[in-house]
């Protein structure tokens, strides 16, 4: 089956892309690129490492890094470790964040174009009628998202990740330029700012 994955933008700044070597970058995002719907990537060391384009001890490595805690990872599931091993395979940890993105939105875009196409064929009674009993249902979910919290938590801890990543950004950025900002010459080049 073909399929997409989501690539965060945010991975450029991440604990793997900033501290790991080129070889453990380009075997996440090819494992990424690999996964099925439950985040598992089946195939063996050998073919990892030829989807990756690396040696496979190349491959070896980038594994037993992506395996091991990284205290600096963001998400802290599972102590900042990126995968695990499965039988025929691994899994990526964190999976249901990329899948969310993905997969539920295709279902939620197939539904929507489902409803709207069996609303073309309603009489404006009949249309009434549904619109009534979608706001109704719209009423019950959003009293239950409020009631469980689950969204909020979601929303609370995303943005808690993303705020962390930022400051260990900026963290980073003032390290390589020693604290100094940096100023645009004319002609587009950037040098040190006073």
């Amino acid at each position: 089956m073909s399929a997409f994955s989501l690539l965060w933008k945010s991975i450029l700044r991440s604990s793997l892309w900033v501290k790991e070597s080129k070889e453990t970058r380009l075997l996440w995002v090819a494992m990424l690129a690999d996964r099925d719907s439950e985040g598992i990537v089946r195939t063996s060391l050998v073919g990892l490492a030829d989807m990756a384009k690396i040696t496979p001890d190349e491959c070896r490595e980038a594994l037993n890094v992506l395996l091991s805690p990284d205290p600096d990872d963001t998400s802290k599931v599972e102590e900042g470790r990126r995968l695990r091993v499965v039988p025929g395979g691994w899994q990526i940890v964190n999976h249901d964040m990329y899948r969310f993105s993905t997969e539920a939105k295709r279902e939620f875009w197939r539904n929507q174009k489902a409803e709207q196409r069996a609303k073309e064929k309603m009489t404006p009674e009949e249309r009434a009628i549904y619109d009534k009993a979608k706001k109704q249902e719209y009423a019950r979910r959003k009293k239950q998202v409020a009631k469980d919290g689950a969204l909020q938590g979601a929303r609370e801890a995303m943005g808690e990740g993303l705020a962390e990543a930022h400051d260990q950004a900026q963290e980073y950025h003032k390290a390589r330029t020693n604290g100094k900002r940096r100023k645009a010459e004319p002609n587009g080049e950037h040098v040190p700012g006073d």
